[in-house]
């Protein structure tokens, strides 16, 4: 049996989507439908997917001859169609974020947990046999127990979205709802706790596209807590030049140890306390990188694990139970810097 998939929103990451179900799981899946104005990325999406049906309407792609829907859009829209289409009793992969603000991730929720069709959140990350590992190291007491999580994100602005949606906060969620609920997700996983409060700073500096009050920030530090007392940080910027090699850090330090990404070499790296060599050790991991737009770890495999969770009922690492707490942290750290307090989840 091949699933019939509609894909809503066919801008990079869409595309990216078609490209990876269509020809990456080409055996089990096809592109029957796609929806956009955009008659640029309708062309890109009818080169991959040549027999597609075009639509302009949701609704039209929700309510047609289909097993399941893949939703790219802007993060304001994600929660709506997502409701419309379990409604309809489709499958749903729906990027992130969960929602743009605690109403909406609540509303997904409640019907997540009622349904019995397949709704997988798209936290690649999770999927990557790279992140997994150090998931893997963790639970095998490689660290001792964990104490702190950290993430660092030094890179440039984002890129350009229709309309500049990502730019206004009420649209996105915020810089830290669209960036960073990948890297709460991870860490929140990693350390197998929920977040209880949090507090945040931050500001527009340099990049600013709408202006105004709602447009997002651009540079921000967050700090939280679990409700098992492991304490977290996340810095962001995102005015920094690439020179810097690692964009992106992320690592957990434990009562006898520290583990950090290394990403750009798809290394981990493990420190011992009180060991007698001063090096880390390395683990070099086998993991893909992903063939879509930002070439992500776990993209690919995400992907094909959507597949089997509809077909032979393979539990996803991310529902909406799963990852909306990462979300849910964003959004708290987002009211932070507003109200300049302390914020409990």
């Amino acid at each position: 049996m091949k699933l019939k998939l509609g894909f809503i929103g066919i801008g990079a990451m869409g595309l990216s989507h078609v490209k990876s179900f269509h020809e990456g799981c080409g055996q089990q899946a096809e592109a029957v439908a796609i929806c956009s104005s955009n008659e640029i990325n309708i062309a890109k999406a009818l080169a991959i997917a040549p027999k597609a049906g075009v639509y302009k309407s949701s609704e039209e792609v929700i309510h047609s001859d289909l097993d399941a829907v893949v939703v790219s859009t802007p993060n304001f829209t994600h929660v709506p169609l997502a409701l419309e289409t379990l409604r309809a009793g489709k499958h749903l992969f729906l990027e992130k974020a969960v929602g743009v603000n605690k109403e909406e991730c609540g509303e997904l929720l409640a019907m997540a947990d009622k349904t019995d069709r397949v709704l997988m959140i798209g936290h690649e990350l999770r999927y990557s046999a790279y992140f997994q590992k150090i998931k893997e190291l963790l639970d095998a007491g490689e660290i001792g127990v964990p104490r702190m999580v950290w993430c660092k994100e030094f890179r440039g602005p984002f890129q350009k979205k229709s309309h500049d949606w990502i730019q206004d906060s009420r649209k996105s969620g915020g810089a830290l709802v669209d960036k960073n609920c990948h890297h709460f997700d991870l860490m929140n996983w990693w350390v197998g706790a929920r977040p209880k409060r949090v507090c945040a700073f931050g500001g527009n500096a340099v990049e600013r596209v709408i202006g105004g009050e709602h447009q997002v920030l651009d540079h921000a530090t967050v700090s939280w807590e679990y409700e098992n007392d492991v304490r977290g940080t996340l810095q962001l910027c995102m005015f920094a030049p690439e020179l810097q090699g690692e964009d992106l850090e992320m690592g957990i330090v434990g009562d006898k140890g520290i583990i950090q990404t290394r990403i750009s070499k798809i290394q981990i790296l493990l420190w011992k306390r009180n060991a007698e060599k001063k090096e880390p050790v390395v683990y070099d991991v086998e993991a893909r990188r992903g063939t879509g737009w930002g070439n992500h770890l776990g993209f690919d495999e995400i992907h094909e694990a959507f597949i089997k969770a509809v077909l032979e009922g393979k539990r996803p690492l991310t529902t909406v139970r799963d990852c909306v707490d990462g979300t849910l942290l964003a959004i708290a750290a987002e009211e932070s810097i507003r109200k300049k307090a302390i914020v409990e989840l």
